[in-house]
C-alpha cells in the first residue's frame, strides 16, 4: 500500500508538471501583438503554467520523502456527491458561456464549487460570485481589453 501510494504521488505530480510545461510552451505559441509587448495575455497563462510545474514537482518531492505510515488520507473516502457539484458547475459554464455570458455562467460554477465544499449558505455564495464575477470581467474586458462573452447582458456591459 505504501509502495502504491508513493508511486501514485509521484505520477500525479508528473502529470501535473507535465500540464505546466504544456501551457507554459502553448503560451510561449501565442502570437502577440506588439502592443501588448510588456503586459499581455500571455501573463496568466505562465503565471499559471509556473505554478503547476512548482506544485507537480513539490508532489513528486513529498512523494520520495514520504516515510512509512505518515500518510494522511488513507482511511478518507472520496466524497462523490461532492466531486458531483463541482463537475456540474464547470460543465454547465461551459454548455452556456457563450448564451449567458461568463458572468452568470461564472455565478453558477462559484456556487456549485462552494456546494461541493459543503455551504449551504446559498444566497451569500449568489451575492459574492455575482461580484466576483463582475469584478473579473470588468478587469479583463476593460483594462486588458480581453473580450470575454457577455451573453444575455449583451447591451448593458
Amino acid at each position: 500500500m505504501e509502495r502504491e501510494s508513493k508511486t501514485a504521488g509521484i505520477v500525479a505530480g508528473l502529470l501535473i508538471a507535465v500540464t505546466g510545461i504544456l501551457i507554459g510552451w502553448s503560451t510561449s505559441q501565442m502570437r502577440v501583438p506588439p502592443m501588448h509587448a510588456k503586459v499581455g495575455p500571455q501573463v496568466f497563462p505562465y503565471v499559471a503554467a509556473a505554478a503547476l510545474l512548482i506544485v507537480g514537482l513539490c508532489f513528486v518531492v513529498q512523494a520520495l520523502r514520504h516515510r512509512p505510515g505518515k500518510l494522511v488520507a488513507d482511511t478518507d473516502a472520496t466524497e462523490w456527491g461532492s466531486l458531483a457539484f463541482i463537475c456540474a458547475g464547470f460543465i454547465f459554464q461551459i454548455a452556456f458561456i457563450t448564451t449567458l455570458g461568463f458572468i452568470l455562467s461564472s455565478t453558477v460554477l462559484f456556487v456549485a464549487v462552494a456546494m461541493g465544499f459543503g455551504s449551504r449558505h446559498y444566497l451569500r455564495d449568489t451575492v459574492v460570485a455575482l461580484l466576483l464575477s463582475a469584478g473579473a470581467y470588468f478587469t479583463f474586458t476593460r483594462l486588458l481589453n480581453l473580450q470575454l462573452p457577455a451573453g444575455i447582458f449583451g447591451g448593458l456591459v
